[in-house]
C-alpha cells in the first residue's frame, strides 16, 4: 500500500470510529412505544384573539376601493400556544364571528386539518393564523367590534377566546 494511500485509509478510520460507537451503543436497545401518540407535547392548550388584529374601513374612494376591496373588514389573528406558552399550530375547525352593537356582521370558518387549511391561514411572521373578514357593515370611527373565535380540535379540544378593537378614525 502507498504511503499516501494509508494516510487516507487511517484518516477514514479515524472518521468512521466514532459512528461506529454510536451504533454500537444502540445497537441491540429497544425503543418503548407504549402510549406513544397519545399526548403530543407541542399540542394546542390555549388561544388568543391577537392584539395583531386589524380594521379596515371601507374605501372612501373608488381608487382604494380598486386597491383594498369597497367594503369594510378586519384581519383577526389568531394564536396558539403549547403547555410551555410557545406558539405553536393547531389542526383542527377554527371559526371566527366578528360582532357589532351585538349582532354579527362578518364570519369566516378556517378548516385546519389538511394542509391547504394552514398554507392559506398560516402568517409565518406573526406565528398566527390570520382569518381576512369581510364586514356587511362599515362601523363608524371610534367604535368597538368584538372578535369571537372558536376552535373544535380533532382531539375534541374545545377552546374560545375573544377580543373587541376599535375601529380606527378614517383619513381625510
Amino acid at each position: 500500500m502507498s504511503p499516501v494511500a494509508a494516510t487516507a485509509a487511517a484518516a477514514m478510520a479515524v472518521t468512521l470510529a466514532p459512528l461506529a460507537a454510536c451504533d454500537a451503543q444502540r445497537s441491540g436497545r429497544t425503543v418503548d412505544t407504549e402510549g406513544a401518540g397519545t399526548t403530543w407535547r407541542w399540542r394546542a392548550e390555549k388561544m388568543e384573539v391577537s392584539a395583531l388584529s386589524t380594521p379596515f374601513p371601507a374605501a372612501a374612494t373608488a381608487a382604494a376601493a380598486a386597491s383594498t376591496g369597497p367594503g369594510a373588514s378586519i384581519d383577526a389573528h389568531v394564536e396558539f400556544f403549547d403547555a410551555d406558552g410557545d406558539e405553536t399550530k393547531a389542526i383542527g375547525m377554527l371559526a371566527v364571528t366578528v360582532l357589532f352593537d351585538g349582532n354579527q356582521v362578518g364570519r369566516m370558518v378556517a378548516d385546519l386539518e389538511g394542509m391547504g387549511g394552514h398554507a392559506r391561514f398560516w402568517d409565518r411572521a406573526t406565528r398566527s393564523y390570520s382569518l381576512r373578514i369581510p364586514l356587511s357593515v362599515d362601523p363608524p370611527a371610534g367604535r368597538t367590534v368584538a372578535l369571537r373565535a372558536t376552535f373544535d380540535g380533532i382531539d375534541g379540544s374545545r377552546m374560545s377566546a375573544s377580543r373587541d378593537v376599535r375601529w380606527p378614525e378614517r383619513g381625510k
